[in-house]
């Protein structure tokens, strides 16, 4: 997404919480989404427990993530989200670029990860991307989850293979076919007000197809959806 598209985004203001302890960082990332006609903060926190009770308030579309709290990792929120509010989009914007922090954030349902390193105007065109189902990732984070997908794989036993098999085989076939459909949608970047309105149900359903998808696919975010999705041979795009 670049700063053309913002006139195709809905005219309702999207809602974003920030999760941020560092008050420097804080005001400045305050001062971006304040600066934005297309964004309204509904709230800030700078712990886990004061973004469980601001989420208790409030239902954002955005939830903006530092994992560094002085209290836990951020990644409980992602946790808390997905399994509570799976329709708000949590976006991980933290200094931390180590695998681990990535990969655990990306397993717990973050939909994307990006380093404390872009211009106001990129920040908020990524924050919209979110908010529009997309999932932006820093090029640095984005090179070293291929680098390690692209690692050689010790090969199994012929015994284990065919049970991974068969496991993939289940997964597929547990897909209903109207949850086929929004995995297929989602993966052409529809939003889920989008399919919706494509499909001619509330976006209420449609969150709770992708609950569903994610639980029988034994994935926590759309990207591993998605990813899963391929392998399994799912997706006519």
């Amino acid at each position: 997404m670049n700063a053309r598209d913002l006139d195709h985004i809905e005219a309702k203001p999207v809602g974003v919480i920030l999760v941020e302890d560092e008050p420097a960082t804080q005001d400045h990332l305050t001062r971006v989404i304040d600066s934005s006609p297309h964004m309204t903060l509904l709230g800030v926190a700078s712990t886990v427990q004061d973004a469980y009770s601001l989420l208790f308030m409030t239902n954002p579309k955005v939830a903006l993530i530092d994992l560094g709290l002085p209290d836990s990792s951020g990644i409980e929120v992602i946790e808390w989200l997905s399994k509570h509010k799976p329709e708000t989009e949590c976006l991980v914007i933290t200094a931390f670029g180590d695998e681990d922090h990535v990969v655990r954030s990306l397993e717990a349902g973050a939909s994307g990860y990006l380093l404390k390193d872009y211009s106001n105007e990129e920040l908020i065109e990524h924050i919209l991307e979110v908010a529009n189902g997309g999932s932006p990732i820093s090029p640095l984070i984005a090179r070293q989850l291929l680098s390690k997908m692209q690692m050689p794989r010790p090969v199994d036993a012929d015994c284990a293979q065919s049970k991974a098999d068969q496991d993939e085989s289940q997964k597929a076939c547990s897909i209903t076919d109207r949850e086929l459909k929004v995995i297929q949608q989602v993966a052409r970047g529809f939003t889920a007000q989008e399919i919706a309105a494509q499909m001619g149900i509330s976006t209420h359903t449609v969150a709770t197809h992708v609950k569903r998808i994610y639980k029988k696919l034994h994935v926590h975010s759309r990207s591993e959806a998605v990813y899963e999705a391929t392998l399994l041979g799912l997706l006519d795009l």
